[in-house]
Parts: structure tokens; C-alpha cells; sequence
């Protein structure tokens, strides 16, 4: 009898939850349409906006055409009856979509409820016309950027640095030493292998050497000073100085005086300007790269409301703020241009804007605490429609190694991606143009350098800035000055078109 009482309404508890689960799926997947369709509909007539004057028409026939084609056959209920409306406000395209289905139900029946009226609704805006955006520039700064561009500028500046001032070894109190500022490379610092590693790069390993040279190769060997350098430097002590290590880098250790005009292996590359031989190094590639996107910024700017700023910021072991001086991005074009500088116009002149690292072969790339500067630097970014909340976004140029001091050892590894992730939860969109170390012949880097750079699993710089970028299109590998100039330019399109966005 109990059984029989209980049997009733424990059959309408069964009838309602079958039907409660089928509406709800029911509602997910036309919910899913009108989603899908206000899209269409706002970004159909965003790209119609200046060739068709029927623009809001345009989008709202697509976005009917898509909810039609999303939510196609709908189990247990009759034909969805929707809207899709697109109007235009200000800066803004808004599409709303509202629907409804007459769900029929399975055993509500039993309770006398044969249909009953599900419906929904979606809106989605996107941003037509000149977005507010900042555009935050990290620029690596570290002793890896005085590196020389290209393979027949490092084999030049491989030439040039053996005896080279500052390179070569002297006869002095009966031994040969190197005379301050000196470089600190002994000639067998320069080898084709090392610890286990081999060099592999596009130059011959010995390089060979020219004239003034009385010496066909650098072929390294256990000492610690190489071939005379007769007929390139004079005696010293009756003796002629002898050859360190070949170099690709254009280290600026000679810190007594501006870089370019001392007597250190900056110099030497600078000393080449206006010749047939003369190096540009990577430095020089990245500040002509920037200064370029400032030139496309000031372009593509809307004087009337100002809508793009930019932000430059350098990086060693510390983070350095090159435009504007203080504060927040701004767009005064000729004096950004003017903070990145560009190299010497003559031989043995000096940088203007930004100088090279003053430093030999010490640690000098802190990104713990150059990211962490950043952070605080920076402030949250907005949806691009006001001036007071602009996009933001963050490009990163660096070769991704990590070398810094923990006070307690040399730190050596790969860039850690997770100093993205600050920004990203700050709402910027991250992008990251990464210019390759080049393989070298040197028992430092083979030793140390080989697994972090060459490599591509977790611990490589490869892997690590691919996981900094805020998806795979924003992540470029560049290294020679064409592709690095449309690297930059590629993030300010990308950045520059914004999204339609669901906003219900």
C-alpha cells in the first residue's frame, strides 16, 4: 500500500528530472548558436563597414545564417524562433541575439505540462575605427647584443680582435700578459670543441686568417697566447705582441671612456665604419628595428585623439626605462626615436640613445629581477575604447639566456616563462621576437651554452619564449635585419586589430 501511494509522485520526480536534463541540453546547444552568430554578425559587418554602406544589414544576414546553420536540428522541440539585431553606438558594433523553442516533453505529460518555452539571449561588441593602444618594448640589452650580425661580420670581427689592442698579449717583466683594459680571453678560450661539444656553426673551425697576418689560420692549441702579430702591432719589449682569442663579439670592457672610442673590442667593430669590412652588430639591427615600428606608430596614429602610446624599456641586469623618461607611454615620435639612437656615423664615433652594455664576461642578464621591475612598472591594461583604457601589449626582444648572480653562484638557463604569465593576468596580449645566440668557437659556450640555445625541450630558450607568447602566432625567431624589422611590424598589425568579444 505505502509503495503503491509513493509510486505517483516518485514517477513524477523521474519525469521531471528526464525532462530538466533534456531541456537543459536543448538550451546549451541554441545558446551556442546565438554566441556563434552574434559573432559572425559583429565582426561580418566590422569588415563591411567601409565598402558597404549596408554594413549593419550585412552582419546581421550572417549572423541569422549562422544561428540557422549552429543550432541545425533541435531533438524534442519545434523550430527556434530567433532574432539577430545589429546597431552601431560611437566606436562600437553590438549585436544581440534572442531566441526561444517550444520544448515538448517527454512524460510532464503525466503532470499535464506537455510543452513549456525555453529561450535565450547573447550580445557581443567589437571596435570599429582607431583602438587606444600602448605598446610596451622590452629590448635585451645584455652583452650578447654587442654580438656581431651576421656570419661575415663575427668572421671579421674574429680578424680583427687577436691583435687587436686590447686582444693581444704582451712581453712585460718576462712573461706575457695582457694589458688593462684587457679582455680576458687567452687564446685558448677559442676552440672547436669542448667538453664533449663540438662546434657547429656556418664559419670554418680554425678560421682562417689574412692579411696583415704572417699566419695562414687560428688554430688553437693548449697555450695561452697565439701566433706573433707582426706586421699588425709593434714591439713591445723587443718583442712582438702575440694573438689571443679570435672574438665575434664587440664587448664594451673598456669602460673609461664612451663606447666606440676606447680601446676595447667595441671599438674595433666601430673602428670598421665607412670601410668595405665595416660590422654591424645585432645592437645596431634591434635600435634601426624599433625606431622603424616608432616611424609606422606616428603613421598609423589618429592625431585628433592621440590613440597610440609607446613605452621602451632596456634590460641587462637591471631594467632601464629609455622613453619617456619617467612615467607612462607617450607619443612624442622624434623623441623616442631619438632616446633608441643609433650607432656612430663615423669611425670610433659614439652611440646616440641607448649605449651598449658596459661589461666583459660576467653575468649580466637578471630577468628575475628585471620582469619583476617590469611589473611594477606597468599598470593594468583596458578594452582599447577610451583613452584612459587603452590595449596594452608587451614585445619582447631578446635571446632568452638567463645569466645572472644569485649572490651565491652564476645562474645559467633559459629564460622562465612563467614572468609572462604576470602580464598576461594584467590583460596584455605578450608577443615575442627572439633573436637566435649564434653558435660560437668557445670553450665557455660550448661548455656551458650548447644544451640552452641549440637545444628544444624545456630547458631551452626555444621552448621557454614559445610558452612566453600569448599564443604561437606571437612568437617570431629572427636574426637578420629584414626579418627583424617585419617581426615588429607584424606584432603592431596584430596588436592594432582587435576581436569581437561576447558580452552576454
Amino acid at each position: 500500500m505505502i509503495f503503491a501511494v509513493a509510486l505517483v509522485p516518485m514517477m513524477a520526480i523521474i519525469a521531471v528530472a528526464i525532462d530538466f536534463g533534456s531541456a537543459v541540453v536543448v538550451k546549451t546547444q541554441l545558446d551556442l548558436a546565438a554566441d556563434a552568430a552574434v559573432l559572425t554578425a559583429v565582426t561580418t559587418a566590422a569588415n563591411a563597414i567601409t565598402t558597404d554602406p549596408n554594413y549593419l544589414t550585412d552582419g546581421q544576414t550572417a549572423g541569422q545564417v549562422r544561428f540557422a546553420a549552429q543550432a541545425g536540428h533541435v531533438a524534442s522541440a519545434g523550430t527556434p524562433v530567433y532574432t539577430i539585431a545589429v546597431t552601431r553606438s560611437g566606436a562600437k558594433i553590438i549585436g544581440q541575439a534572442t531566441w526561444s523553442v517550444a520544448y515538448h516533453t517527454f512524460l510532464g505529460s503525466l503532470l499535464g505540462v506537455s510543452t513549456f518555452t525555453i529561450s535565450g539571449t547573447a550580445s557581443a561588441t567589437i571596435q570599429v575605427g582607431a583602438p587606444y593602444l600602448d605598446v610596451e618594448i622590452l629590448l635585451d640589452n645584455s652583452g650578447s647584443m654587442e654580438i656581431a650580425a651576421t656570419d661575415s661580420d663575427i668572421q671579421t670581427m674574429q680578424q680583427l680582435t687577436p691583435c687587436s689592442a686590447s686582444g693581444a698579449y704582451y712581453w712585460v717583466s718576462g712573461a706575457w700578459n695582457q694589458v688593462s683594459p684587457a679582455s680576458g680571453q687567452p687564446y685558448n678560450a677559442y676552440q672547436c670543441s669542448s667538453s664533449g661539444q663540438s662546434y657547429d656553426g656556418s664559419l670554418t673551425c680554425p678560421i682562417p686568417a689574412s692579411s696583415p697576418y704572417t699566419f695562414s689560420t687560428f688554430n688553437p692549441t693548449s697555450s695561452s697566447q697565439g701566433p706573433s702579430c707582426q706586421g699588425y702591432l709593434k714591439q713591445v719589449n723587443s718583442k712582438y705582441p702575440l694573438a689571443g682569442a679570435p672574438c665575434g663579439f664587440a664587448c664594451h670592457f673598456d669602460t673609461s671612456k664612451p663606447a666606440g672610442t676606447g680601446s676595447d673590442y667595441y671599438a674595433v667593430a666601430r673602428s670598421t665604419i665607412g670601410q668595405s669590412n665595416q660590422i654591424t652588430l645585432r645592437f645596431d639591427l634591434i635600435k634601426a628595428a624599433v625606431n622603424q615600428l616608432i616611424t609606422t606608430m606616428e603613421a598609423d596614429n589618429v592625431p585628433a585623439i592621440n590613440n597610440l602610446n609607446v613605452g621602451i624599456f632596456t634590460f641587462d641586469t637591471a631594467l632601464t626605462q629609455v622613453y619617456p623618461a619617467s612615467g607612462v607611454a607617450a607619443n612624442n615620435w622624434a623623441a623616442a626615436i631619438a632616446a633608441v639612437g643609433g650607432p656612430p656615423t663615423v669611425a670610433n664615433g659614439q652611440d646616440t640613445g641607448i649605449q651598449p652594455y658596459p661589461g666583459g664576461d660576467t653575468p649580466n642578464t637578471d630577468f628575475p629581477a628585471v620582469m619583476n621591475a617590469l611589473a611594477q612598472q606597468l599598470t593594468a591594461a583596458g578594452d582599447g575604447t577610451t583613452a584612459s583604457a587603452p590595449l596594452k601589449v608587451l614585445i619582447l626582444v631578446t635571446d632568452g639566456v638567463d645569466d645572472y648572480d644569485s649572490g651565491r653562484s652564476r645562474i645559467l638557463g633559459a629564460f622562465p616563462p612563467s614572468y609572462c604569465d604576470t602580464f598576461k593576468n594584467m590583460g596584455y596580449t605578450v608577443y615575442v621576437l627572439y633573436t637566435p645566440y649564434y653558435p660560437l668557437m668557445n670553450a665557455f659556450y660550448l661548455a656551458n651554452m650548447v644544451d640552452i640555445v641549440e637545444g628544444t625541450d624545456s630547458t631551452s630558450t626555444t621552448y621557454n619564449l614559445q610558452a612566453c607568447a600569448s599564443s604561437p602566432s606571437n612568437y617570431i625567431s629572427a636574426s637578420d635585419s629584414v626579418s627583424i624589422q617585419a617581426a615588429l611590424q607584424t606584432f603592431l598589425k596584430m596588436a592594432l586589430k582587435i576581436p569581437a568579444r561576447l558580452t552576454q
